[in-house]
């Protein structure tokens, strides 16, 4: 058994987590990436990804496993402010728009998703981890680039 057995998110809300899923994520990132380049505002694309969910659903089971998805998207969600965009993409991974944030404020909230994760994870889940990648975009960049870009940055973490 693995992560594939904790339900996929679908369409504009994911049942999980209550978060909006990756419809909207597509949707959010194409506008916020547009209005960022139109006016010149900052804006970071963090994605998260919850390493470790495979050994927890082998070990505790599926059960385990989902709450844990569940407070990991509490735990962004209370990092996060109300102006950002939380979403669940993945069985365990979360897309994250960061508005009016540039990327030194972006690791900032990085950091402390890091410190309070763990914290706020259930009884047997000390193996999980909280992995980031971020970007923001460049001039005329497409918003695919820019999440390729976070993604890259997520592919360095996990390979550490």
């Amino acid at each position: 058994m693995d992560a594939t057995a904790i339900p996929e998110p679908f369409g504009w809300e994911d049942p999980l987590t209550g978060l909006e899923g990756p419809d909207f994520w597509r949707r959010a990132l194409v506008a916020e990436v547009a209005r960022s380049a139109r006016y010149g505002r900052d804006l970071t694309v963090v994605i998260c990804d919850l390493e470790g969910v495979d050994d927890l659903v082998e070990s505790w089971g599926v059960d385990v496993a989902r709450h844990a998805v569940r407070e990991a998207a509490q735990c962004l969600r209370r990092t996060s402010r109300s102006s950002d965009y939380l979403t669940r993409i993945g069985p365990a991974r979360f897309g994250v728009v960061l508005t009016e944030t540039n990327e030194i404020a972006a690791i900032n909230f990085v950091e402390r998703v890091r410190e309070t994760g763990p914290r706020s994870m259930p009884r047997g889940t000390d193996g999980l981890r909280f992995l980031f990648g971020w970007a923001s975009p460049r001039s005329g960049e497409s918003a695919d680039s820019v999440v390729r870009r976070a993604d890259e940055r997520l592919m360095e973490e996990i390979a550490r």
